[in-house]
């Protein structure tokens, strides 16, 4: 909540210090960069296809290509090689479904972490994450037989029937 603050004293002393256009030209590199960064985890996250072979979470191997992990670590992989200042958590699915910005089904934006249930008995235990592409699209590291593969979220039930939540972590 400080940060918050602090950033909107920030921008009302560079309002009231700037000429209009060149305060819009301090807004417009600001989105611009937030933007970068979400292209940057896309980026990264693709280039990490056939690079990573799924493997329960307690035989991660996750410090040199072929990198070896399941789908929270792929999440936590992407997040810390595209090297964004942004460090999810940790590479426990629970735990990054709590971080950042809560967003709802369809209101995705690239690099958001989106999460779904798999066990029938529990709708609420996170199961399964994967970072948000663009185009209706998932990128994640689904299964020992799959790996990391690119899901069309919006044509596929299963996933809407299944999410549970979505974290914006890039702001």
């Amino acid at each position: 909540m400080k940060t918050g603050i602090k950033t909107k004293i920030a921008l009302l002393v560079l309002a009231l210090s700037l000429p209009a256009t060149s305060l819009l030209q301090h807004v417009e590199a600001a989105s611009s960069s937030v933007e970068a960064k979400r292209n940057k985890v896309v980026q990264t996250a693709l280039s990490l296809k056939n690079k990573v072979e799924y493997v329960n979470w307690r035989q991660r191997q996750e410090t040199r290509a072929p990198y070896k992990t399941d789908c929270s670590g792929f999440t936590y992989l992407a997040y810390r090689l595209a090297d964004i200042g942004v460090k999810l958590v940790n590479k426990d699915d629970d735990d990054q479904a709590k971080v950042g910005q809560k967003v709802a089904w369809g209101d995705f934006k690239k690099g958001d972490l989106i999460f779904f249930w798999l066990d029938s008995d529990d709708k609420s235990d996170v199961g399964h994450v994967g970072i948000y592409i663009g185009d209706g699209k998932m990128i994640h590291n689904i299964t020992a037989q799959r790996d990391v593969i690119i899901t069309n979220i919006y044509k596929n039930s299963w996933y809407k029937k299944r999410f549970i939540t979505a974290r914006r972590v890039i702001k």
